[in-house]
Formats: structure tokens, sequence, C-alpha cells
């Protein structure tokens, strides 16, 4: 946050320590290091020196497989980072050996690293990530899941996406369509794979990096009275209670947009 405001910051601060991408790192519901995953990614995303940024997001993807997806919008803001957070072309990147020493080659790397180590453990040990059906990891829970749990997109973040909106909405105005395209197409593509498996919040919360990414947009265009939208970004997050949208309905209840899957459950409450 070196880039934005104390206030921003602040604010800013305020809002993740209410929704899942903090509360992560306090209360894990099955072990699974999630906050391990977002540490990572973070200091990936913080850090200059290259071996720091190869090892932070190495470890992040052997955390979890999910941080692998987020390495494309880790890869964003690198590129961003390097141009000033203007990016309305990628042949300002060329130069072959000038892009090779840059941070952003350091993100690649990295996951090249992962699936090279990940397919030759497939190979070697017959080591593989369970998928298709009966796995909890397939495309076809998406029709279902958009049907029942369509609330688990916007209960990821909250009050957050008046922030990504806005900075989308920014870059839209001011016609760089690149970068606004890039920005929906990361977002569209975490928001499939969270649908594609069983737990849609903590899925959907590795996106966490294009906030953040949002956030030095607004900065960088400089737009007035930005701390009232950083305030009802905030205010949203701290009122809402944060709920873990996950497939089983039971657990979620009020979150489900099915009246058929709320029936069993009110069934449930008037019997006992």
């Amino acid at each position: 946050m070196r880039r934005l405001a104390p206030m921003t910051v602040l604010l800013f601060i305020t809002g993740s320590t209410t929704i899942y991408l903090a509360k992560a790192f306090f209360w894990d519901y099955d072990f699974w290091f999630d906050a391990f995953a977002y540490f990572f990614l973070t200091l990936g995303m913080f850090l200059k020196n290259r071996v720091g940024v190869f090892l932070s997001l190495t470890l992040a993807c052997w955390t979890d497989e999910r941080a692998v997806i987020a390495l494309a919008s880790v890869y964003l803001f690198h590129l961003l980072s390097e141009s000033d957070f203007e990016l309305n072309s990628f042949l300002q990147f060329q130069g072959k050996k000038e892009w090779l020493q840059k941070t952003s080659s350091t993100v690649l790397l990295a996951g090249i690293f992962y699936l090279i180590i990940r397919i030759l453990l497939s190979t070697l040990f017959n080591l593989h990530t369970p998928t298709g059906a009966g796995s909890g990891v397939e495309l076809g829970l998406v029709p279902y899941q958009f049907k029942h749990r369509l609330s688990g997109v916007f209960l990821a973040f909250e009050g957050f996406w008046i922030l990504y909106l806005f900075a989308v909405g920014l870059l839209i105005k001011k016609g760089n369509t690149l970068l606004s395209l890039l920005m929906l197409f990361l977002m569209a593509g975490h928001i499939l794979v969270a649908y594609a498996v069983f737990d849609i919040s903590r899925s959907l919360t590795y996106a966490f990096p294009l906030l953040i990414i949002s956030a030095f947009i607004i900065g960088k265009q400089e737009v007035r009275n930005t701390k009232y939208l950083y305030l009802a970004a905030a205010t949203i997050c701290v009122l809402l209670p944060t709920q873990y949208v996950i497939f089983y309905p039971r657990q979620i209840p009020w979150t489900i947009l099915s009246f058929e899957e709320l029936k069993p459950v009110i069934k449930l409450l008037f019997l006992q």
C-alpha cells in the first residue's frame, strides 16, 4: 500500500479484517491453511527482490492450487507496478532481455516451475488431483452453483466490490480497453473456478490481488473524495457478517437464493 494515502490504507485494512480474506488468519474451518496462501501471495506482490518473489509465490502455489490461478492477477500487478499503473498495449513490453530482468517475469517463472514439478510428481508417483464427477472439482457444478449459490459472488468481498467496479468503470471511461478487459476476464476466471468447487468463499477470495490493483488504479486517477468510496466499502464489510458460502445448503441456509433448498431446513426447524 505504498502508493495509497494513509486513510485509504486504514479503511482498506478495516474492511479486510471483517471478510474471509483476513478472518482466515484467525479462523481455519478445517485446516485449509488459506491464511498461508494469502500471506505468500501478498508477500509476492510486496517484494521487489526476484528471489523473494519466486520463493513466496512458489510457497503459495504449494499451499493451495487456487494460488496458481491467482498468479495471473499477481502477474498483472507487477506489470502495472513496472509501468506506473499504465497499461494500454502489450507492445510497451517489447525487448525480451529487458523484460526478463523485471520482477513480473519472475511470477511466470514461479508458475512454470510449479507446473513442471507438479507434472513430474504426477508422472513419476501418480500423484493426481481428483477431478471430475464426485470429486468436488468439476465444471458440471457451475450451473447448479450459479442457480443456488449466486450470493457467494457478493459475499466473498462484500463492500470491496465497490472498489473493483469503480476501478473498472474508471478504466472504461478513460478508454483503457485492454486493462479493463483484463480486470473483467481475470475476475470472471476466478468466479468460474470458485463455482466449479464446493467451497465458494475461499476459492473466490483468491482473487484479492484484483482488489489491491483496483485500489491503485483509483489512486492513480486522482479521483476526488475517494475516502468516502473506501468508507462506504469498509462500512458494508463491517456491517455484514462474514458468510462462508459452501455447497452444502444446511451450513448456510441464510445465503441461499433457492426456496427449494430452504424447504428441508424450514421443515427441520419446525419438527424440532
